[in-house]
């Protein structure tokens, strides 16, 4: 197991005042992908062993349209709240794009479409718009986080330029309150807070790792924590 990226997350977690209880951790050193994970898209995710922090590390290998990834086996309950966290990775070519690293709550149903029964709760996410993104070709890279209710009602904000976020690893955190609101974290740091509440019909949650990728960059995740604040 490798323990080192594990024990430097659960130290930042205490150190950010983290209390609660530890229900699932992940550092991807097993390569035995779908034990814990329900694997989507063409090409499928899988594990990269040289990079990390430490390696080995999850890539999402997404195609550049519709992107692939793994939502967890494991079946959360939200209860009085529940936190994620997850250190990812973003590189992509200035001229390109499509490269995105997520880290998302869903509904346990959920794959792709906002609809009343399944949608995604909250998510955060760093993308790359570079020349090839002709509809919007100079937003470098985006930082996006949202929240969706099923109503349809989505809240979200997007932070242009965020430049300081590629070519190292950051740790990124969604927590749901007790009062099932979300707040999103970077390093530590709130960056977001939502202003959709999260149905209280909603008692159980997936997470959500990976989105498009290209062969201009690449979008890795590690040492995943869901935890109970």
């Amino acid at each position: 197991m490798k323990l080192a990226g594990l024990l430097y997350t659960l130290t930042a977690l205490y150190a950010a005042g983290y209390s609660g209880e530890v229900l699932f951790s992940e550092d991807f050193s097993s390569i035995e992908l779908e034990s814990c994970w329900i694997l989507y898209g063409d090409p499928q995710s899988g594990i990269l062993d040289s990079l990390g922090v430490p390696p080995p590390c999850f890539i999402n290998n997404g195609d550049s349209m519709y992107g692939s990834g793994v939502f967890s086996r494991t079946v959360f309950e939200i209860g009085e709240g529940l936190g994620v966290e997850c250190d990812m990775y973003l590189e992509c070519s200035e001229r390109g794009t499509w490269v995105t690293a997520a880290l998302c709550i869903t509904t346990p149903g959920f794959r792709n479409e906002i609809t009343r029964n399944n949608f995604s709760i909250a998510r955060i996410e760093i993308f790359y718009s570079g020349e090839l993104d002709w509809a919007m070709p100079h937003r470098q890279c985006v930082l996006k986080f949202n929240t969706g209710n099923n109503e349809g009602v989505i809240y979200g904000i997007e932070q242009h330029h965020q430049n300081n976020l590629l070519s190292s690893w950051h740790n990124y955190r969604i927590e749901i309150g007790s009062d099932r609101m979300v707040s999103f974290f970077i390093d530590d740091s709130l960056v977001g807070s939502s202003q959709v509440m999260i149905p209280d019909t909603v008692e159980t949650v997936r997470i959500q790792l990976g989105d498009r990728s290209s062969n201009w960059g690449i979008a890795l995740h590690d040492n995943l924590v869901v935890y109970r604040p």
